[in-house]
């Protein structure tokens, strides 16, 4: 018990200071969460994905590149590099599921990010095609909601599929939920197409990956 205790306290005296958290995922020691990297992040587009959704994927990636100044995303179409469902691959992709957990219906997407210290190693977006239909640019061409479509139900709301990439890419930089008017907020309502930054989200994506 002793060699523990002295083992702990050796810890806590080296812990890193915390850092402000900029509207980022902190690590117990209240570090920032990030990539720690100039280098695109290589997001695979799972062949799960529509094709009439695609376009969108690279419209919200190219925004987050504008404001931090360089190429943050490699966006590929090869999904034979990933795994047939989101996993532990060393692999980020993007998926776009038929069917989504009963107890999180409310759910549009959701972001698992994996990392060590501070530093993310994988992250996969999952996107809930099954109580959800998302459009790109065209409010009338509607693609998902395969849970309405099975039970014979009518498709009646949509969502931006833009935007709600552009939100789901937030959390994979490390960014979390936040109030207010900005891309991380937590829900993305029927034809909102909030697909700029905020000048919230300017500042805080600025913290760990501004040119």
């Amino acid at each position: 018990m002793l060699m523990v205790l002295i083992a702990i306290s050796s810890l806590n005296s080296c812990a890193p200071k915390p850092q402000n958290d900029c509207g980022f995922v902190q690590n117990i020691y209240g570090q920032r969460i990030s990539w720690k990297t100039k280098l695109a992040i290589k997001l695979i587009i799972h062949n799960t994905v529509p094709a009439e959704l695609k376009s969108a994927i690279y419209r919200a990636a190219a925004t987050w590149d504008r404001q931090v100044g360089y190429i943050v995303f490699e966006i590929s179409e090869d999904s034979t590099l990933l795994s047939n469902a989101p996993t532990r691959d060393h692999k980020n992709g993007i998926y776009f599921l038929s069917n989504w957990e009963s107890d999180r219906t409310s759910e549009q997407g959701r972001t698992s990010v994996y990392w060590a210290g501070d530093q993310i190693q994988e992250a996969d977006i999952r996107i809930n095609a099954f109580d959800f239909s998302y459009y790109d640019q065209n409010p009338l061409q509607l693609v998902g909601s395969f849970g309405l479509k099975k039970s014979g139900q009518t498709i009646s709301e949509g969502y931006s599929f833009e935007a709600l990439l552009l939100h789901e890419m937030g959390h994979l930089l490390g960014l979390k939920h936040r109030n207010g008017t900005t891309v991380m907020a937590t829900h993305l309502a029927a034809y909102s197409d909030r697909t700029q930054l905020a000048a919230v989200d300017q500042q805080s994506v600025s913290c760990e990956y501004k040119q």
